[in-house]
């Protein structure tokens, strides 16, 4: 390593002086200049090139999500406006694409997340070097909450601020909601003041046509009429019962995921069984991989069942919060329905949501905690911004590169998740 090299030549040099460093220190500080330069060089690459108008669409449209009833025609009733957009935030659509940065953003939010995980994990386990049941339980109980509070800001944000999420989010979680275009608008316009109870202000069509597909009377569109929107309608065809449309929400989420995590369950594990069954006797053979497939059909279920969850509470929270348990706990006079079909209701669902993360294993818990962990965190950052300010991305996405990196070499488990072992195999290569 050159940088090594420079780094002995100098220690000798300053030893006459006594002030000298020992070999272990030279060789870290080696390592994290090294990862420091290739970070800097490789950010600088990653945006050399302007960012385009397309790019830019994703980022800025609130369009484009799939709409799920049938015989949908939303199409004159518009978006309403982003009601709470950062008022210092430059609006990309009214400025060049060669002005803009951001393409890395998601890439430097994950670098940042997971040197403060490094940092933070760290000092942790130097301050608790006695392990005791307190200490445990914090430990233990920190991924859940840190996913429900992630959670619970990704959901919020796919609702009203979708732009703050990457459009192929965006679309997959409108793919695994199944939640009707009209009713979306709904609550955007509701949320913007454009939706009010006791006023006819034009948005009754809206929801008569999705009462006309379902077949539910047309009045209970009419907010001039209906008060609150019944529950019925926000399920969407699955009849009156709020408990009865959060199971079927479970059956068609977990159906969802098991058709992603079955392929990939079955192919990891039977690859591994394969590899252990090598040089056995065929009974045996048989034997390893039937336990493989019984492994992969037990995590595909739960993980599956994780999801199914998520979608499930998220449903049943927002009807609690609407009609079920709310208006009981508070009268109309204190929050009125307005205000629970105005944003109270869907925050109910995105707090309710993130506790689904107890049905999966614990070792899988902060792999899927570190996946949403960076897109919670974008929410707050624009995800495109002015040139002249990408130097602080830069520097952050150097510094916390090389923070991973150099542990990685050094003390691999401290990056915690496959990440750590992955990158310790790759970087001992050299």
């Amino acid at each position: 390593m050159p940088l090594k090299h420079i780094f002995i030549a100098l220690n000798q040099f300053l030893g006459r002086k006594k002030w000298s460093i020992d070999g272990a220190s030279i060789e870290r500080l080696a390592k994290v200049l090294a990862a420091l330069i290739s970070a800097s060089i490789s950010f600088t690459l990653l945006n050399s090139r302007p960012v385009s108008r397309i790019e830019l669409q994703g980022t800025t449209s609130t369009r484009g999500i799939p709409i799920s009833g049938p015989n949908n025609d939303p199409s004159s009733f518009k978006e309403p406006p982003e009601t709470t957009a950062r008022s210092d935030a430059p609006r990309p659509a009214m400025l060049p694409a060669s002005a803009l940065a951001g393409r890395t953003m998601d890439l430097t939010l994950f670098a940042v997340i997971r040197a403060l995980d490094v940092l933070i994990s760290g000092m942790w386990a130097r301050t608790t070097s006695r392990k005791t049941r307190s200490t445990a339980t914090i430990s233990r109980s920190t991924p859940p909450i840190l996913f429900c509070l992630s959670a619970a800001t990704i959901m919020h944000a796919w609702f009203y601020t979708p732009s703050r999420l990457p459009s192929t989010y965006n679309r997959w979680i409108s793919t695994a909601a199944e939640l009707d275009n009209r009713l979306l608008l709904v609550l955007r316009h509701a949320r913007y003041g454009t939706f009010i109870y006791g006023k006819d202000t034009g948005m009754a069509p809206l929801l008569a046509s999705m009462c006309k597909d379902y077949g539910l009377p047309e009045q209970w569109g009419d907010p001039a009429k209906t008060i609150p929107v019944p529950c019925e309608l926000v399920h969407m065809g699955c009849g009156k019962n709020c408990e009865k449309h959060a199971l079927t929400r479970f059956w068609r989420g977990w159906a969802f995921a098991a058709r992603m995590y079955a392929p990939l369950q079955l192919l990891m594990l039977l690859r591994g069984a394969r590899t252990k069954a090598r040089g056995r006797s065929s009974s045996l053979k048989l034997a390893i991989t039937s336990d493989a497939l019984m492994k992969a059909t037990l995590d595909m279920t739960r993980s599956s069942a994780f999801l199914g969850a998520f979608i499930a509470f998220f449903y049943y929270g927002v009807c609690l919060a609407r009609t079920r348990l709310g208006p009981k706990l508070f009268s109309p006079t204190t929050i009125s329905p307005q205000m629970w079909d105005s944003g109270l209701c869907v925050l109910a669902g995105c707090a309710l949501c993130g506790s689904s993360i107890l049905f999966e294993q614990e070792r899988k818990r902060l792999e899927i905690l570190f996946f949403v962990l960076p897109r919670a965190a974008a929410v707050w950052f624009p995800r495109r911004y002015l040139k002249e300010h990408r130097w602080r991305e830069h520097v952050a996405f150097a510094l916390s590169t090389a923070v991973v990196f150099t542990v990685a070499q050094e003390r691999p488990e401290r990056v915690r998740g496959m990440l750590g072992s992955v990158l310790h195999g790759v970087l001992s290569q050299g």
